[in-house]
């Protein structure tokens, strides 16, 4: 299974580097980081999950997942990502 966690260390590592530092980003970096996050997110979710809910369950927690991750972006930042793809 391939995965981005190289990837995600190299952001990670350059997102320490810029701390404290405002940076300029868009709606569409937000809607992009977002999804990655989710990504992440979601397998770790499933993988906690796995043996204990049904695969219905678990696409419903999905989705209150993905509903609460974007209701809170949205509340804190004014971003809506449902607008953006």
């Amino acid at each position: 299974m391939k995965t981005f966690a190289k990837q995600l260390s190299e952001l990670s590592d350059f997102a320490l580097t810029i701390n404290g530092t405002k940076q300029q980003y868009s709606e569409q970096d937000m809607f992009n980081a977002t999804l990655v996050f989710f990504e992440v997110f979601s397998s770790l979710m499933f993988d906690n999950h796995k043996g204990i809910l049904t695969q219905e369950q678990l696409e419903q927690i999905a989705e209150e997942a993905g509903k609460s991750i974007g209701q809170t972006v949205k509340l804190f930042t004014g971003v809506d990502l449902k607008d953006l793809k």
